[in-house]
Formats: structure tokens, C-alpha cells, sequence
């Protein structure tokens, strides 16, 4: 009897342990099952956040410049007829072609040189080729652009393409070979319309400030091998919205790629390349954040001190070269 109740027992037992194991298993599989289901959306959880999206500066600020009206004097604008030791053209942007008078650059580095002066220079204007990207070789040649004058002084493109311009008025009786020295003054116009300093997929194209640069010094050079060339880095600028409010300056407003003070260091490379002289207006005018009130008169654009304070240094460095190379 006693080993009968125990062989009982153990048979209660076994089969006790293999449905619990049994149970075990099957909530092993259901949990698994779960964790390979989608939680539930809670109504008070909040959705997922969508990717920030990248914003372009230049659609966040508009970077322009400032309107400024052109003063035209003939008596300090057009070129002197008298015999002169020098002959010296200017190209361009605003800050040559607006002020045409006896407080312009051109004018008073031509008074200090004892220089015949051209002024060919176009308010505006570019380097580079703008807004043309499109178009056929044969057409980015006939622009206003440095490139564009530079084609029409080689007799590459006619001077119709620039039609209306003071610059037109006074290069039809211009020799271009009898050029001493060439002033190339640009780079804010280029910084505020976004023109590349010399981007990889451009080639160092005519699209580009430094490409378009080498290729006006090459077009000038056929015509007028022995002038001399002076390349001007852009001077300091400060730059504000349409409200008149401070959005930066030279240093640390972005045009999306590039700051104005690269195009100083991009220009201050050609022409150590090109053998030419350098006027770093940048940094060399005394032009900075605390003096710039004195200097500009809307941020961009010289005041008359300004303009003769960039005139003496011009001038001083043409004289100096013309002592240290030809007297």
C-alpha cells in the first residue's frame, strides 16, 4: 500500500512539472511574438520631428548695394589732350564709375601721376561673367563684365554690348597700346551677387573671380604687352538690410560660400602670379569697423575722404614703380 501511494505521488509530480514547463514555453513564444508587434501609439505621444532643412544664407539676407548716383564732371572726366608721361585706364566698378569728378579716384591719380586718365569702368559691373551661365562662349564674351570690357578693348567683342555707359562714350578714340599701366578695381560686386572665388567644377572658368581675372590680364597683354598692371583687393565694407540694420561686414557676412575678405586673399594670389602690383585696400586704407563711418558713406561706397586717401596710396605705388623700374 505505502509504495503504491508513492509511486502514486510521483506520478502527480512529473506531470506537474512537464505542464508547467509546458506553460513556460508557450509564454516564451507569445512574448517573443510581441516584441516582433508595433507598440501601440499612445495619443499623447508625440510625433517625430521632421529633418531641419537647409537654408541658403543669401535667401535668409539679402546682400545688396546701395544705390548711389553717378556725378559726371567733363572737365575731370575726360581724357587731356596735352602730352602726358603716363597713361593709365581704371576699370571698375560704382566706386570709379559714380563719381566722375574732381574728388575720383581715376581724376585724382591722374592729377598726382601727371597721367592721361581713361575711366572705363561700369557701375555694377563684375568680374566675372554673371547670369549668363548659360549661354554659349561666344556669347559670355559680349558683357559688361571685366571680361566682357577686356574682350572689347582686344577687339574681341564691339563696343555695343555696352551701349549707353560712360565707358563707351570715351573708348572709341582710345588706344589701347599706348597703356602704361592697367588699375583693375573690383570685388564687391562679385561678393554680393555670389560669383564662385574659383570653384573646382568651374575650371577657373570666366564664371569664376579668379578664372575671369587671369583671362582679362591675358586679353589686355595681347593688345598692350608692356603695361604694367595694378590689381585691387575690394576694401573693407559693412553691409545692412533694406531697414538700414547691421547684418555684418567684410569678416563675417557670408554671401553662402565665401566671405568679401576672401576675395582680398583670392586677387592678392593673381597678382603675386601675374607679376603685378598689389594695392591690398583690404587692410592697407586704415578702413576698419571703427573708422569706417569716416571713410564710407553708406558701407560700400567711399566718401570723399575716403576716395582720396585711396588715391594717395594708388598713386604713391605707381610713382614708386615708376622710379624703382623705368627713371
Amino acid at each position: 500500500m505505502k509504495k503504491s501511494y508513492i509511486k502514486k505521488c510521483t506520478l502527480i509530480l512529473i506531470m506537474t512539472i512537464i505542464m508547467s514547463i509546458a506553460i513556460i514555453g508557450c509564454g516564451r513564444n507569445n512574448t517573443k511574438d510581441n516584441l516582433n508587434q508595433p507598440l501601440p501609439m499612445d495619443e499623447n505621444t508625440n510625433t517625430p520631428m521632421p529633418e531641419e532643412e537647409k537654408i541658403d544664407i543669401k535667401e535668409m539676407i539679402e546682400i545688396t548695394e546701395p544705390e548711389v548716383k553717378q556725378d559726371i564732371d567733363d572737365e575731370f572726366d575726360l581724357p587731356d589732350t596735352n602730352p602726358h608721361p603716363l597713361q593709365i585706364v581704371f576699370l571698375g566698378e560704382t566706386n570709379l564709375d559714380a563719381y566722375r569728378n574732381d574728388t575720383g579716384i581715376a581724376y585724382l591719380v591722374g592729377f598726382e601721376c601727371d597721367a592721361r586718365i581713361y575711366n572705363l569702368s561700369i557701375g555694377g559691373s563684375t568680374v566675372a561673367v554673371f547670369g549668363e551661365e548659360d549661354c554659349e562662349e561666344s556669347q559670355k564674351k559680349n558683357s559688361q563684365s571685366l571680361v566682357g570690357m577686356t574682350n572689347i578693348l582686344a577687339g574681341k567683342a564691339s563696343v555695343s554690348d555696352i551701349e549707353g555707359t560712360r565707358a563707351a562714350e570715351l573708348i572709341r578714340d582710345f588706344k589701347v597700346e599706348e597703356t602704361d599701366y592697367f588699375v583693375i578695381m573690383y570685388g564687391a560686386q562679385d561678393f554680393i551677387r555670389g560669383i564662385p572665388l574659383d570653384a573646382p567644377e568651374y575650371e577657373g572658368g570666366i564664371d569664376t573671380y579668379v578664372g575671369a581675372l587671369r583671362k582679362a590680364i591675358e586679353n589686355l597683354r595681347e593688345v598692350a604687352p608692356l603695361a604694367d598692371f595694378v590689381l585691387c583687393a575690394p576694401h573693407y565694407s559693412q553691409f545692412f538690410d533694406e531697414n538700414g540694420v547691421f547684418i555684418g561686414d567684410g569678416h563675417v557676412l557670408s554671401n553662402g560660400h565665401s566671405f568679401l575678405f576672401d576675395y582680398k586673399g583670392k586677387i592678392e594670389y593673381v597678382a603675386n602670379e601675374q607679376k603685378a602690383i598689389f594695392l591690398n585696400a583690404f587692410q592697407d586704407l586704415g578702413i576698419d569697423g571703427y573708422t569706417a563711418a569716416d571713410f564710407l558713406d553708406d558701407g560700400v561706397h567711399l566718401s570723399e575722404r575716403g576716395r582720396k586717401i585711396y588715391a594717395q596710396r594708388l598713386s604713391k605705388m605707381i610713382l614708386d614703380h615708376e622710379k624703382k623700374f623705368y627713371n
